[in-house]
């Protein structure tokens, strides 16, 4: 069967030799640095991706702290693991940003009849790491894994609805599903600016 991952990016296997044998920084310094208010997970690391051409793919690296040359700055790195296999590392940067080591995991968490959906992987750690998140940045394919959940809780109104319209087709009867206790604010204002957005298409087709 032919593979649907990158065939260019380190094996899972590959990363995580080199997660276990790096101390990583201070991880609860970073989690103070950004006021988190979570037990701290992961190690801080600082890594890159070297191509190899012996094997035509990337080499995952965690560079020593006397390492000179070019290297991200620190990211709290965060181990993926599936029924108790390392399938992937996920990298969280000071902006908050997130990337993957292999891309081959589109969730955090795992999945049970009453599901919390949460909007950033942060909020999943801040959260005890219970719920899922995710963490696909380019494909919405993993979103119907939703299916399999009775009732989905979501404080972020726009990761609900983005939910039920890409993991169910925005099928109306299945949006009973959803518990979105997102503030009444943040409601108000996503159906005011859908609403503004429909109003200019609208004018725009009339003219």
């Amino acid at each position: 069967m032919e593979s649907t991952y990158d065939d260019t990016l380190p094996l899972p296997g590959e990363v995580e030799r080199e997660f276990l044998g790096h101390a990583g920084g201070d991880v609860n310094a970073w989690f103070e640095r950004h006021d988190i208010a979570a037990a701290p997970i992961g190690k801080l690391i600082q890594y890159g991706m070297i191509w190899n051409l012996e094997t035509d793919r990337y080499r995952f690296l965690i560079y020593a702290p006397d390492h000179v040359g070019p290297k991200h700055p620190p990211e709290l790195a965060v181990p993926i693991i599936e029924n108790g296999v390392f399938v992937d590392l996920l990298f969280i940067s000071d902006e908050m940003t997130f990337a993957r080591a292999t891309c081959r995991a589109p969730w955090l968490g795992h999945f049970e009849p009453v599901v919390r959906l949460h909007a950033h992987p942060m909020d999943w750690i801040e959260s005890g790491c219970t719920g899922v998140c995710h963490i696909e940045p380019c494909s919405r394919k993993a979103l119907a894994d939703l299916r399999n959940a009775a009732t989905i809780e979501c404080n972020d109104i726009h990761t609900a609805l983005d939910a039920w319209n890409w993991g169910f087709g925005a099928d109306d009867d299945e949006l009973s599903r959803f518990v979105i206790d997102d503030t009444p604010f943040s409601i108000r204002s996503y159906f005011e600016a859908e609403v503004r957005w429909a109003t200019r298409h609208l004018a725009e087709d009339l003219s």
